[in-house]
């Protein structure tokens, strides 16, 4: 039997409100995961997101990652959209 697999990634973003908003954007996903292959947590220092992962074994490690990394690209690209129009919707 597997003894499981762990990894933890860590992302500097521009400024700790990026940061924040994105950690308590993806937050949720934390909480369904505890009823699959994986758990993960997210903590948050400065301008740091760091995200934990424990899976039962390395396939669902890397399912794992991709999926936190895809919703992170998706998340980042929308607040970038947002701060560089700022102002400018609801016009």
């Amino acid at each position: 039997m597997s003894r499981g697999a762990s990894a933890i990634l860590r992302f500097t973003f521009s400024s700790e409100r990026e940061a924040e908003i994105i950690g308590k954007s993806i937050g949720p996903e934390t909480e369904t995961s505890t009823k699959y292959r994986s758990k993960v947590r997210v903590t948050k220092e400065g301008k740091n997101l760091m995200i934990f992962f424990e899976s039962t074994d390395t396939t669902a490690l890397r399912a794992s990652i991709n999926s936190y990394l895809s919703w992170l690209m998706l998340l980042r690209e929308i607040y970038r959209f947002l701060e560089s129009n700022e102002g400018r919707c609801g016009k």
